[in-house]
């Protein structure tokens, strides 16, 4: 079910970005918001990152063993040093999408009191945790329709980053493919 979900989310986010720009894409689902969504996504984007991997190492420590503890800390490291270099060596530049659309003058819906950040949007480095955590919770169970449901934690917390304006989709697709690898 991951690797269904996985590639589902790549190629409709690539699609997407190829048919309709990076800029206006993110235009198109600005446009969509709600109270509801508003507070789910603010919390569920920290949450179900550092959150779910701090839960997820207790658990791990508490319920599993120290191969999956070591498979997760190590990968998560591994990760975060491309991740943290690719955003500021080669994309330092590229703005996030709420000051990048702040600087053309194009007014968007932006959460009340959320912390604008500007530099180092590509690649999503909450994407790319999402997506090791998931990987991670579907290696732990044969259950099939758990790690279906597991599966949509990483899309959820791409669609997060986006709704927030903190990362345009081409984004959390390069997080999530970089979280894969």
């Amino acid at each position: 079910p991951f690797f269904i979900v996985f590639f589902c989310y790549t190629f409709l986010g690539l699609a997407l970005t190829q048919y309709f720009g990076r800029d206006s894409l993110h235009l198109i689902f600005n446009q969509y918001h709600a109270p509801f969504f508003d507070q789910f996504f603010k919390y569920y984007t920290d949450f179900g990152t550092t959150g779910f991997f701090i839960l997820l190492i207790c658990y791990i420590i508490y319920k599993s063993n120290w191969i999956t503890f070591g498979y997760l800390v190590l990968t998560e490291i591994l990760a975060a040093i491309p991740n943290t270099i690719i955003k500021k060596v080669f994309f330092k530049h590229v703005h996030r999408p709420s000051y990048y659309f702040y600087q053309k003058n194009i007014d968007l819906y932006l959460i009340p009191d959320e912390r604008l950040q500007i530099p180092y949007t590509f690649p999503s480095g909450h994407t790319l945790l999402g997506v090791i955590i998931t990987i991670t919770l579907c290696t732990m169970t044969k259950n099939r329709w758990l790690q279906a449901l597991f599966a949509l934690h990483f899309p959820l917390i791409g669609l997060s980053r986006i709704y927030l304006s903190k990362h345009f989709m081409i984004d959390t697709v390069g997080g999530a493919t970089l979280g894969l690898f």
